[in-house]
């Protein structure tokens, strides 16, 4: 049976049916409205105003691509600057290659690219290093609480280090939904107080960070990328099969072949949640050790710093945390102002 008609234009074939609506669509069409309701997303939320100096979080795999293929098509209409800021964990064997893809990336689009190294931020500490220490084997299920910690501080040092005025990372709707699914499931209601809106702010000092993709389903994500042919890197990470995501992810497909809009029902039921005010986290406050947000005498980066310093990796994970508050901070504070880049590892603006 041929292919029905693209829906929007009329004239070529349709190549698929969008997994949001069921419109059929061909190639072209079904790209250029994926680029307008991320436009939207951008507008309505008011996330990047004109003039923003944005910093890409740049993975090298589909999300951030797609992220930042887009925003650079947008880039005219917005009004933004765009610049990528990769981190390179210290994965052998698996961030090496996905870097190379940035690499290409930047160079294709012209765009500026900085890479920040957990090793240089973070007294040496790289994510095969961490797994080695809180495991033994080289993996641990602690692995991607770590990494998620430890990359959300280096993505925002390195954008501080190029100059930028916001953030935008690739999360998409599935990974939203995820999160929210894992909060649920672990009873943590002050990530889930957290965990509505598209971004957050920049409380603190932070920058402003958002999520462009957040309404974009994870179907939507590789058939942009399809189409639109990017070079990506697809390979999974070597620590996240031990990962509880990966249960969040099994449950939520089984409960997206019963309920399609269950991944957009997560999404938005964390935008409307409200937690009674006994139950709400406290307001937080400054970091004692890097005068970083945090909801404790220690941020999270620098508890799990310091638990791996002091040979106690688990130490500001759950019930240990509070010890460890209580405890105070130890050994040399990590400075901000030390951060600094190897030479080798930023290419300049074409």
């Amino acid at each position: 049976m041929p292919a029905p008609p693209c829906s929007s234009c009329h004239a070529a074939r349709a190549a698929l049916r969008r997994p949001s609506s069921g419109c059929a669509l061909c190639g072209p069409c079904f790209c250029a409205a994926f680029e307008a309701e991320v436009l939207h997303t951008v507008l309505a939320g008011r996330l990047l105003p004109p003039g923003a100096v944005v910093a890409v979080g740049a993975s090298g795999g589909k999300d951030s691509t797609v992220l930042a293929h887009v925003l650079r098509e947008l880039t005219p209409r917005l009004g933004i600057s765009l610049c990528l800021v990769a981190v390179d964990e210290g994965i052998g064997g698996y961030r090496d290659a996905a870097l190379a893809a940035v690499r290409r990336q930047a160079a294709r689009w012209e765009l500026p690219l900085t890479i920040v190294a957990y090793a240089d931020l973070f007294g040496g500490w790289t994510m095969d290093a961490v797994a080695r220490s809180t495991a033994g084997s080289g993996r641990s299920r602690s692995c991607c609480t770590f990494c998620g910690v430890l990359r959300r501080r280096a993505l925002e040092e390195g954008a501080r280090l190029v100059g930028a005025t916001h953030i935008v990372t690739g999360h998409n709707a599935d990974d939203m939904a995820e999160t929210v699914l894992m909060n649920f499931l672990r009873g943590d209601v002050g990530r889930l107080a957290r965990g509505g809106g598209l971004g957050s702010p920049g409380e603190g000092g932070a920058l402003p960070r958002c999520r462009p993709l957040q309404f974009a389903s994870q179907k939507e994500v590789v058939l942009y990328a399809h189409f639109r042919r990017l070079d990506y890197f697809s390979e999974e990470c070597v620590y996240a099969p031990e990962a509880f995501r990966g249960h969040a992810r099994d449950l939520l497909k089984r409960l997206e072949a019963a309920r399609p809009s269950a991944v957009l029902d997560l999404v938005h039921s964390a935008e409307r949640l409200a937690l009674a005010p006994a139950a709400r986290p406290p307001p937080p406050g400054a970091c004692s050790r890097c005068g970083a947000l945090a909801s404790r005498a220690l941020c999270q980066a620098c508890a799990l710093l310091e638990g791996l310093n002091r040979g106690r990796p688990r130490l500001a994970i759950g019930k240990g945390r509070r010890g460890l508050d209580e405890e105070g901070p130890q050994g040399a504070p990590w400075d901000r102002d030390r951060a600094r880049l190897p030479a080798s590892e930023s290419i300049p603006t074409f």
